[in-house]
């Protein structure tokens, strides 16, 4: 039960962080693993986001398809670690299999 908290109140976080998540565009990159993109830009917001889920635990690399430039720095909402773009996507080392990826608050 613990656990399943723990992963509503992660995406909850990251949902409240990034309005991109809600009301952003849709974009499919990968069926397997599942890997997508939102993007927001109005006149009063601009927010982009990726999610990937189906992963391997432990290391693993998720492009940004263009989203972020080089040397941005990101958050994995679900583990907390921030990671810089390079080379057109970012290396994580996590024991989860999500990754939630936007800019930190």
């Amino acid at each position: 039960t613990q656990n399943l908290l723990k992963h509503w109140q992660k995406l909850g976080k990251f949902r409240r962080a990034h309005l991109a998540v809600g009301a952003g565009i849709h974009q499919k990159h990968s069926e397997k693993p599942c890997i997508f993109s939102r993007t927001l830009q109005t006149s009063e917001h601009s927010d982009k986001v990726v999610v990937a889920t189906g992963l391997n635990k432990g290391k693993k690399e998720i492009a940004v398809y263009g989203l972020f430039a080089e040397g941005t720095i990101l958050k994995d909402y679900y583990s907390s670690a921030q990671v810089s773009v390079l080379n057109g996507k970012v290396e994580i080392d996590s024991a989860f299999d999500v990754v939630l990826l936007g800019r930190p608050e």
